[in-house]
């Protein structure tokens, strides 16, 4: 197997980790009034301690070395700031103008932000078969998300969408550069370094609403799942597919996201697969099947590293 084929194939598998993360807050939330923020927090808290097991020796000389380097780890923290943005904003997008809408703003605009952010630093015209490709997996994504719509109530739907946007934008931005930085850390440091600051960003503000939270087995549970899973073992995946893996081909990847959600929640939820989820999950499927088969050519050497 080829470096961009295994590239792709970590990158998937972090999708249908990531479609989990939705149900497992919501059986969290099922269990005790939890807040995003406090849930999000332990996360990043329980998997601060597994990388704490798992970066050693070599991967803390180069994290150390980040932030004596020329900029100080300055890329490091705006990625760690973008990515705890994303989450943040998509989360709150959600309570504004519902699931659909802000799933569709959020995943809909970061692969286009990319595809184009990463066309213009090429000084090239987007392939016809990329285009092609992400026009198929945001049909899909518009597909799944709508199938959600029916009852939905959107109390503040303007800041919503604008949220959701800013989400969007802050998840392609992070992507960008976070491959540049997979280029010189290992999945693993880059992993601990971006989850270690972003649950330092988040200390001040969980302290002050209140970071306790029920001590009973299906929250522990939950929450260990999400910090070591949807955390430590995707966000590895991710970093390790960025290496080879443009950014806006990864974000069209990680639809797979709403495509997987839709059987998780037929399976565990009981919720419904209508045709339109369906017919939404299998173009989500064949975008990716189609960057499976003839996956853009390896590029270990990053521009920019």
């Amino acid at each position: 197997m080829s470096s961009a084929r295994r590239g792709i194939v970590a990158i998937s598998v972090t999708g249908v980790l990531w479609a989990t993360i939705g149900i497992s807050v919501r059986l969290l939330q099922d269990h005790g009034p939890l807040d995003s923020l406090v849930i999000l927090f332990w996360r990043l808290v329980i998997a601060s301690l597994a990388l704490a097991v798992i970066v050693r020796g070599d991967g803390l000389r180069a994290l150390r070395a980040e932030f004596r380097g020329p900029g100080r780890g300055v890329r490091l923290l705006v990625v760690s700031i973008a990515s705890i943005g994303f989450q943040l904003t998509y989360f709150y997008a959600v309570a504004d103008v519902g699931v659909a809408v802000a799933t569709l703003v959020t995943l809909g605009l970061a692969p286009v932000a990319a595809l184009a952010a990463e066309s213009v630093q090429a000084r090239a015209v987007p392939q016809a078969r990329t285009v092609a490709v992400v026009v198929c997996a945001l049909s899909g994504l518009a597909l799944v998300s709508s199938s959600h719509s029916t009852g939905v109530v959107a109390p503040h739907p303007a800041r919503g969408v604008t949220l959701a946007a800013i989400s969007g934008l802050l998840y392609a931005g992070s992507t960008l550069l976070s491959r540049r930085l997979s280029g010189r850390l290992s999945p693993q440091s880059l992993t601990a370094g971006t989850t270690v600051i972003g649950m330092l960003l988040l200390l001040g503000p969980t302290m002050a609403i209140g970071a306790e939270v029920p001590l009973t087995p299906p929250v522990v549970g939950g929450l260990v799942y999400l910090g070591l899973v949807t955390t430590v073992i995707a966000y590895m995946l991710f970093y390790l597919g960025l290496r080879t893996t443009p950014g806006g081909v990864a974000m069209v990847l990680t639809l797979l996201e709403p495509a997987t959600a839709v059987v998780l929640a037929a399976v565990l939820l009981a919720e419904p697969i209508t045709l339109t989820s369906g017919t939404g999950a299998l173009l989500v499927l064949l975008a990716v099947a189609v960057l499976s088969l003839s996956p853009p050519a390896d590029s270990s050497r990053l521009r920019g590293v």
